[in-house]
């Protein structure tokens, strides 16, 4: 394995990093893996999980790119005042030229967390080089979901605090007993951040199980149809959430039959990394998601080669 960092796009004002497969792990024929921001970090990703799962992908013999789009991380903004939504597809296809020029690479996997996800699907969507999509912790949400999410990361927070590991704090409870503690800010935390916050987001969870109107999700179902239609081209997709993700409840809410039958299919495959928060903070989550990616690239898209891969603890 070698890496080289490399300037793309017509202007040469997008930079990244190629990681390419050593010679003995290189498979003819497979495709290239382009790994797009997540938000705003640039292209080492949550807790460098892009470089560790670069690295990886290229011991099982794919080519990956991890680069800045325009205007992210070392990556100069765009002269041209195109919207974002539509500059990211535009760097993503430049991309893409670059590695087929470079490597003759023909077919691509896009790969992203959160903000990466949706680029990743953005871009399939418009360029049919694209064979496949790893898409992780995709968690946009309309205003109602915007705020369960809220009230649950909140509840959870206050929660930790005030649990029976904290509670046995000696300290803290000298200070509240000698009158040194906050007692409306303790009472306010029990009763409304936790509390409240738990039983209104239990009636929300209520309220969309038996509620059969799907219209307040119409992005997700606009991007269903869309998934639907790249898998009609052959398409394969690996989704994967954290445990207890916002974005995996709302979509099982809102298409979960459809879901069932792309996964059987064969084209969608859902998987939920246990324990794990939306940035995999943890190093064994961080193990267990290159873990989990690994296999899926090796099972879906190296056996498709006639070249199944070997995975690498």
């Amino acid at each position: 394995m070698r890496e080289e960092a490399i300037l793309v796009g017509k202007d040469q004002s997008l930079v990244g990093v190629v990681t390419y497969p050593s010679e003995s792990a290189q498979k003819p024929g497979l495709p290239a893996v382009i790994l797009l921001n997540a938000g705003l970090i640039h292209r080492i990703g949550p807790n460098r999980t892009y470089v560790k799962l670069a690295r990886q992908l290229a011991e099982s013999g794919f080519p990956v790119l991890r680069f800045d789009l325009s205007g992210i991380g070392d990556s100069l903004p765009r002269r041209d005042n195109l919207p974002f939504e539509k500059s990211a597809v535009d760097d993503s296809r430049q991309a893409m030229d670059f590695l087929t020029q470079k490597i003759g690479v023909q077919s691509f996997v896009m790969m992203g967390h959160c903000a990466g996800a949706f680029n990743s699907f953005a871009t399939a969507s418009a360029d049919k080089r694209v064979t496949g999509m790893v898409l992780i912790n995709p968690e946009g949400a309309n205003d109602e979901w915007s705020d369960f999410d809220r009230k649950r990361k909140v509840s959870n927070y206050y929660e930790s605090h005030y649990s029976p590991a904290n509670l046995a704090s000696r300290d803290r409870w000298v200070k509240f007993l000698t009158g040194k503690a906050s007692y409306g800010s303790i009472l306010r935390n029990l009763v409304v951040n936790i509390a409240w916050n738990r039983i209104s987001t239990a009636a929300f969870r209520v309220q969309k199980k038996f509620t059969k109107n799907k219209t307040d999700d119409q992005a997700i179902l606009t991007a269903l149809t869309g998934l639907q239609e790249m898998a009609g081209r052959g398409m394969v997709t690996l989704f994967i959430y954290s445990e207890g993700s916002t974005g995996f409840l709302r979509a099982q809410r809102v298409f979960t039959h459809e879901l069932r039958d792309l996964s059987q299919s064969g084209h969608v495959k859902l998987e939920v990394i246990p324990n794990a928060d939306h940035v995999f903070t943890l190093s064994t989550m961080q193990h267990n998601l290159v873990q989990v990616i690994n296999d899926w690239m090796g099972q879906m898209l190296g056996e498709r080669q006639g070249a199944p891969l070997e995975t690498t603890p």
